[in-house]
């Protein structure tokens, strides 16, 4: 079956001398795995940064199911945004990004929601001429909305925020459960979308919890380079 849909480029391994093996978040089919030959010559019309994280694109393709790698016939450029050198930041940013959207991710599932979001975020990312330093915390947050465990709004006046039931309590959770209070108002921060300024460390320690939030309900997130992120919210 032939399809043409927007897509979102994620992660890809070099295969071979000259092709790749790319995920790509498209909008008809959800996320598919190319098997794509010749993207590293210089004469291949199909050009390798396409396939760089969150480059927002067209592609036409052919989808068999059960198929573990699929057919890409073209792609070409829809949104070309430009990072200078000056912003490894928003570079890192949207490696996380991508890393954390493959992980999270069922192959060949269709979610028009899900991928507004990711498209939306990439434009505001790549858009916006200072990027704001708690952009991977809060992608993190706005992303576990679409996956059924967004943090409950309820009890904000509670102390402390518990990540096995998504709430907040006023007790902390004696198997390394909960966040302690000084996190916690940061993550009530966060969820009002007010303006907050989170020190390194702790930005650090509260983004590892995030990810530990992710696994608790069901979203591995290990094996991403996530120490890349942590090493650049120094804004």
């Amino acid at each position: 079956m032939k399809y043409s849909s927007r897509a979102i480029s994620l992660t890809y391994i070099k295969q071979g001398e000259s092709a790749i093996i790319s995920n790509i978040f498209t909008e008809e089919k959800g996320l598919q795995t190319f098997f794509i030959k010749g993207v590293r010559s210089k004469k291949s019309k199909i050009k390798l940064t396409y396939f760089e994280p969150l480059k927002l694109i067209s592609v036409d393709a052919s989808f068999i199911a059960k198929k573990p790698l699929q057919n890409l016939q073209g792609a070409s450029v829809i949104e070309p945004f430009h990072i200078g050198r000056k912003n490894i930041y928003k570079s890192f940013i949207s490696f996380f990004i991508a890393e954390v959207t493959t992980k999270v991710l069922q192959k060949n599932e269709k979610n028009s929601a899900l991928f507004n979001f990711v498209w939306q975020t990439t434009n505001s990312l790549y858009g916006s001429e200072k990027t704001d330093p708690n952009f991977a915390l809060k992608y993190l947050l706005n992303l576990s909305r679409f996956l059924g465990f967004y943090p409950s709004l309820d009890n904000l006046n509670k102390p402390f925020f518990n990540l096995l039931n998504g709430c907040f309590s006023n007790t902390i959770d004696l198997e390394d459960n909960s966040l302690e209070q000084e996190k916690s108002n940061y993550l009530k921060a966060l969820l009002k979308n007010s303006e907050v300024i989170i020190p390194q460390k702790q930005k650090q320690e509260l983004l590892t919890k995030l990810l530990q939030y992710y696994k608790i309900h069901h979203y591995n997130l290990d094996g991403i380079t996530s120490h890349l992120v942590i090493q650049t919210l120094r804004k």
